[in-house]
């Protein structure tokens, strides 16, 4: 008794597509993810906002913000990400967290996969 599979290699192909497709979902995510926290980072000399940038890492993508102080060489985006007390006249405290919205990510993903 036997028992024949064939299309073994298309079914492959389907999955090398899928991931392909996904892989590509989460890429236009995270530019999605990085375009909105630019609106809601605080802007005074800009150097903050500059310094935002989205790097795909091992095993999935990292948005990074660092800037420093000239004076000191003091990296202040952590603590304007986290200083709930500060005052910006432009954007806000919690600006990368505030910019990660789970539906429109899984929208975007799922959008991109079954296009």
């Amino acid at each position: 008794m036997s028992v024949q599979v064939k299309g073994l290699a298309n079914i492959e192909n389907l999955f090398k597509h899928i991931e392909n497709k996904t892989m590509y979902g989460i890429d236009l995510a995270m530019t999605y993810i990085y375009n909105q926290s630019q609106e809601l980072v605080p802007v005074d000399t800009g150097r903050l906002k500059a310094s935002g940038i989205v790097t795909q890492i091992p095993n999935g993508y990292e948005i990074t913000y660092h800037s420093e102080n000239p004076k000191n060489n003091y990296n202040y985006a952590p603590i304007q990400h986290e200083n709930l007390d500060f005052h910006h006249d432009i954007g806000q405290a919690k600006y990368l967290e505030n910019a990660i919205d789970i539906q429109k990510i899984k929208d975007i993903v799922t959008m991109e996969v079954f296009d």
